[in-house]
């Protein structure tokens, strides 16, 4: 709400990120997911039958153009609810693919896909969480990210990150080159 979202963005918000994390999948199967295999719109009293497929691709993009102070908003709110600092950055990438064609989508590449969707475009997401389990920063890059070419860029975003105090960053072997 404080970014201006309203009633109904919150609640397509919510279901959006909420079917991400139960049965994560394309924005399309988000929206059959939601619509018929669950019972979160009873939970936050919302109707998803009456929204369409594009409200669900908008509210995605409005998500993501406030990024990163979403991500820093929650970041407070979770060292204020559990009371911890974090030390531990866990760093790794995976990718996702996307149904159709991406054509505006200037990162979407053909490249090897974790699910075997080597058909579809793909984003890859590096993600940085500490040691709780909680989400850090995440970066969108290019389909077909070079695992050892994003570190730099990671590391740089999470050294200005307030809570970090000299952050000890785990990484997995396709990341950990000889030079990083």
């Amino acid at each position: 709400q404080k970014i201006g979202l309203s009633k109904t963005d919150v609640a397509v918000a919510i279901g959006s990120i909420i079917a991400r994390a139960a049965s994560p999948n394309s924005e399309r199967s988000t929206y059959h997911w939601l619509r018929h295999h669950s019972g979160l719109g009873e939970l936050i009293d919302f109707d998803f039958n009456n929204i369409s497929l594009n409200k669900l691709y908008q509210i995605s993009d409005t998500l993501l153009s406030h990024k990163d102070p979403l991500e820093s908003h929650l970041e407070i709110v979770e060292e204020s609810f559990h009371g911890y600092k974090s030390t531990i950055a866990l760093y790794d990438l995976t990718n996702t693919y996307m149904e159709g064609q991406a054509k505006s989508n200037p990162k979407a590449a053909h490249a090897l896909s974790k699910e075997k969707r080597n058909d579809c475009p793909l984003v890859t997401m590096g993600i940085a969480m500490n040691e709780h389990g909680f989400l850090h920063r995440t970066s969108i890059f290019p389909g077909n990210a070079s695992e050892p070419k994003t570190l730099e860029g990671m590391i740089e975003s999470l050294s200005v990150h307030q809570s970090l105090f000299k952050p000890t960053v785990i990484l997995d072997a396709g990341i950990a080159t000889k030079d990083n």
